[in-house]
């Protein structure tokens, strides 16, 4: 048990939080003059995105339906469709 304790103690010690606490301070530093420099270039791809997205939400589905209608064709109607004009 003692030993467990020690273990934890020395994972936890101040000077291993400040060097975490540091790293990701140096790295957040790095990531913001980096993300500065490559904005420009992110700015393109962007626009171009959200207008075909744009473009591609805002199209008609183009859909065939078959309308089919059950009147009773009259007698001129019947003759021509069976060819006898």
């Amino acid at each position: 048990m003692d030993r467990t304790l020690s273990d934890i103690k020395r994972e936890f010690s101040t000077a291993s939080t400040a060097g975490c606490i540091l790293g990701f301070l140096g790295l957040t530093i790095i990531a913001a003059t980096q993300l500065t420099a490559l904005m420009p270039l992110l700015f393109a791809p962007t626009v171009c995105g959200t207008l075909g997205i744009l473009l591609y939400k805002s199209q008609i589905s183009k859909k065939q339906v078959n309308i089919i209608t059950r009147t009773k064709p009259n007698a001129n109607q019947a003759s021509m469709v069976l060819g006898k004009i």
